[in-house]
């Protein structure tokens, strides 16, 4: 994107708030042309002053103009700082709602550290160029383009050194832009790694100080810190350089005005107070030109930081739910997949030519050797992908034809990780309905079994449950899940590995709550450990991503060369439910 583009793409996010905007940047115009009128009354007052003249009134107005500068600046200052400030918290906010309601597939590609760090770095830039839109750049604009008719009026041969001083800064300004745009670049590459490794770090602070990695870790970040210096300093360095060449033009363009007004003032064709005004219109130019390479240094380093953020706008635009998707109620939970297949990008693996069909309130087994594409197919059911081709249905219904919302409605989800954010033990229950009545969420923590323990601690429900829920054991999270997809009461129920972390004693205590919660529902179980297998209804075993066997459980297990059944006899058992209730501890598989 040029640089036009991407400022004229960040003034577009004022839009909402355009009146405000418009008055504010007027204000600004506004006193951008009284401040010219400053070094004109001020040359009249030297040159009163050579002519012994009334200096009562010329003092009187330039004071008066001064007062008046000084407080309309002040309150325009405020009032551009205060819409920035309060834009900056709505773009944020928005933005923010738009990268949550991505597909999970889309948040595994990107990376959580990745989108962060962009959309925080973009969300200051684009209040800094908000905030110098108001404040200084149509005001520099109007003022340079009166400057030059001003200026021609006093003395064209004068307005011309002012002309090449411009031409200076323009040719300085594209020499640096030039030099440093591929540096730019880099540099914001190495902002983003250093921020990932950070991120990625203090994430799993807990494996590298059980491994010793502190200190290796620690070494990594001065190395890629050490790179982005490394691509900064030549920028850092450019820019210095180029401020130095505007600052040598400034001052040898002065002293031509001050050389040639001498001059002319010597051959009596121009009075000592247009020398003066025309010192002022000088520095002013120069204060302008300033900011105009303010502009240009802050624009480019804009581009860097705003055209991953804009793409990213793009992305979450196509991908949001067309105004024509179907807002349903809670469904029956009749779910059919029919002949779905998806391969992820670049590795061939995924599923392939999958169907089935699970009537309403059944419970069904998904087992199969690792990699099978178990929680693939889980994923698909929970539109994490959508599938290259076939369909997957609730109720009849394509999950592509509803609206997201819609589609998350019908399903709640149980994981091997609980998934608990560092909030109250109620917080990360209502997750799941956030209107809930307090009834409500006792009654789900009840089904869940976590009713006691929650009551045990000091602060009942609102126990912090720490970052991940650092603060409760395995099983603790693992009901307080539960309880959560109680609350949500939809249809269907996905188990993703939920009660595979966990040792036999709390295992029977959550397995007792997962059977209250299946009661009714269609509820898909990526089983891991054969308790979970025997209470199934149907059985689907995966393997490479094609559904090998389909069907009842005593079915499947009675087949003698099922490739179900010989995973049962491998592991020493019969293929009967009340054996497999003895023995259910036994691992059957690893999840995919």
């Amino acid at each position: 994107m040029s640089l036009l583009s991407i400022y004229m793409r960040a003034l577009r996010l004022l839009v909402s708030e355009g009146w405000r905007v418009t008055g504010i940047s007027a204000a600004n115009v506004a006193l951008a042309v009284i401040m010219i009128a400053e070094p004109i009354l001020f040359g009249e007052i030297i040159q009163s002053i050579s002519n012994n003249s009334d200096l009562v009134s010329p003092i009187a107005l330039w004071a008066a103009l001064g007062c008046f500068n000084i407080i309309a600046l002040v309150l325009v200052a405020r009032g551009a700082d205060r819409l920035a400030h309060r834009r900056r918290s709505s773009v944020l906010t928005e933005s923010f709602e738009q990268v949550m309601s991505m597909p999970m597939a889309w948040h595994h590609s990107q990376g959580t550290s990745q989108v962060l760090h962009t959309l925080l770095r973009a969300i200051e830039t684009l209040f800094t160029l908000w905030l110098g839109f108001m404040r200084q750049h149509l005001a520099t604009v109007v003022t340079l383009v009166l400057l030059v008719p001003t200026a021609l009026a006093l003395d064209w041969r004068m307005a011309l050194v002012l002309g090449g001083l411009g031409a200076c800064y323009v040719a300085i300004n594209r020499l640096v832009m030039n030099r440093t745009k591929a540096g730019q670049a880099r540099v914001e590459q190495h902002y983003h790694q250093v921020f990932s490794h950070v991120a990625d770090s203090i994430g799993n602070v807990s494996v590298l100080q059980s491994y010793g990695r502190v200190a290796q870790e620690a070494e990594a970040l001065r190395r890629f810190t050490d790179d982005l210096l490394k691509s900064q300093y030549p920028v850092l360095t450019w820019w210095a350089l180029g401020s130095a060449l505007q600052r040598l033009a400034a001052t040898i363009s002065m002293m031509i005005v001050l050389i040639i007004g001498a001059m002319l003032v010597g051959r009596g064709e121009m009075r000592i107070g247009d020398i003066v005004a025309f010192t002022g219109f000088a520095g002013l130019l120069i204060g302008r030109l300033d900011q105009v390479t303010g502009f240009f240094n802050e624009i480019f380093e804009a581009r860097a930081r705003l055209e991953p953020f804009f793409a990213l706008k793009n992305t979450v635009s196509k991908r949001a739910d067309n105004n024509g998707g179907l807002s349903v109620d809670r469904l029956q939970g009749h779910v059919s997949f029919d002949n779905v297949s998806f391969t992820f990008p670049g590795s061939g693996e995924g599923v392939h030519n999958i169907s089935f069909e699970v009537p309403a309130g059944k419970t069904v087994a998904i087992v199969g050797p690792t990699g099978a594409g178990k929680t693939t197919m889980i994923n698909l059911l929970q539109r994490v992908f959508d599938p290259d081709s076939g369909s997957i249905r609730i109720d009849g219904i394509d999950v592509r034809d509803m609206t997201r919302r819609s589609h998350s409605n019908q399903i709640a989800a149980v994981f091997q990780e609980a998934g608990l954010l560092n909030r109250t033990i109620e917080q990360n229950i209502r997750i799941g309905k956030s209107d809930a009545g307090n009834e409500e969420v006792h009654e789900a923590a009840k089904v869940a079994a976590a009713m006691e323990f929650i009551l045990s601690k000091r602060e009942g429900y609102d126990t912090l449950v720490g970052e991940r829920g650092a603060q409760l054991s395995v099983g603790e999270r693992q009901r307080i899940a539960i309880a959560r997809a109680v609350l949500k009461d939809a249809p269907i129920l996905v188990l993703d590995e939920a009660t595979s972390a966990l040792d036999v004693e709390t295992e029977q205590l959550v397995k007792s709550a997962i059977d209250r919660l299946r009661k009714d529902r269609t509820t898909f179980i990526i089983a891991h450990r054969l308790s979970t297998v025997c209470d199934a209804d149907l059985v689907i075993f995966l393997d490479h991503g094609r559904i090998i066997e389909f069907g009842e459980f005593q079915q499947l297990a009675g087949r003698d060369n099922g490739r179900f059944a010989a995973l049962l006899r491998a592991g020493g058992l019969l293929a009967s439910k009340d054996r497999l209730h003895a023995v259910g501890q036994l691992p059957l598989s690893e999840s995919a």
